[in-house]
């Protein structure tokens, strides 16, 4: 028999042997016993007789889950399309938003600026056309609206086209045959003595008109301005709530996901521009 063989039949009974011998739970150099201590400890588990290997898995597995919970940071769409809807840009300021905010304060500010400009342009205009008209057609002071608006339909309130000419024709029409009521009606609704008027030509009469028209405009340039400020809220409060629950979806790891809303408007037109991006 050779030495190899000799070699391979002892390493055959010496390997059957440790099989039949009891087999200890852990065996482990102090070396090595060392090293997977270590690694544990960092963990926070123990190696004590009392904890076993797998209970102490399990109460790592917990610290490590307690660790690596996200802290409740979240914010209420709700919440911040009613900020936005009191002032615009609150809700951005609140989701952390601040370049959008600037934005709509200042679309904001822009808007009763312009309101209060048009509003301003519209007095001095009214003035304009009352002055007007008291110099060159002989109105009176502090007439009512309805006065000045009468005389921008009719050059004079007496004689041929005029005001009362048209009221008589209107008596006749509501009352015919009836005299005495014909009558009444022109005295409740025509213009006499200080109230009588007649524009100098029909040049002064057509600048006058002129004039009523730019002060309706500013009128109109004024509400437009109010309307304004109402769609910079409600643009700027649907805004605040999508930049919400954006917010609350990247917390949790959603997808990334962006809604520009930016109001828009010209002479003569008003809009937003509204631009979504997602990226997975």
């Amino acid at each position: 028999m050779t030495e190899g063989t000799k070699t391979l039949i002892a390493i055959a009974a010496l390997a059957a042997l440790l099989a039949a011998a009891p087999v200890p739970a852990l065996a482990l150099t102090g070396e090595y016993e060392g090293s997977v201590r270590l690694s544990l400890e960092s963990l926070e588990l123990s190696l004590d007789e009392s904890a076993p290997l797998s209970q102490a898995a399990a109460e790592g597995s917990e610290a490590d889950a307690s660790i690596a919970s996200p802290p409740d940071d979240t914010k209420n769409p709700m919440l911040a399309f009613l900020m936005s809807a009191v002032l615009p840009g609150w809700g951005q300021l609140y989701t952390g938003h601040t370049t959008k905010a600037k934005v709509f304060l200042g679309v904001e500010a822009a808007i009763w600026l312009g309101y209060a400009s048009y509003t301003v342009q519209g007095n001095m205009r009214r003035d304009d056309y009352e002055e007007y008209a008291s110099i060159f057609a002989g109105v009176g002071d502090n007439m009512s609206s309805s006065y000045y608006q009468d005389i921008a339909d009719f050059i004079r309130s007496e004689g041929d086209a005029s005001y009362n000419q048209d009221i008589r024709a209107e008596a006749r029409s509501l009352f015919p045959g009836d005299l005495d009521a014909q009558r009444a009606y022109l005295a409740a609704n025509g213009y006499f003595d200080e109230l009588a008027w007649e524009w100098q030509s029909e040049v002064r009469f057509d600048h006058y008109r002129e004039l009523r028209r730019l002060e309706q405009q500013s009128e109109r340039n004024a509400f437009y301005m109010t309307g304004l400020a109402v769609l910079n809220r409600a643009v700027s409060s649907i805004d605040a709530a999508w930049m919400a629950r954006r917010y609350n979806e990247r917390a949790a790891g959603g997808p990334d996901a962006r809604l520009s809303v930016v109001p828009e408007f010209s002479e003569g037109t008003v809009g937003a521009r509204a631009t979504l991006e997602i990226s997975f």
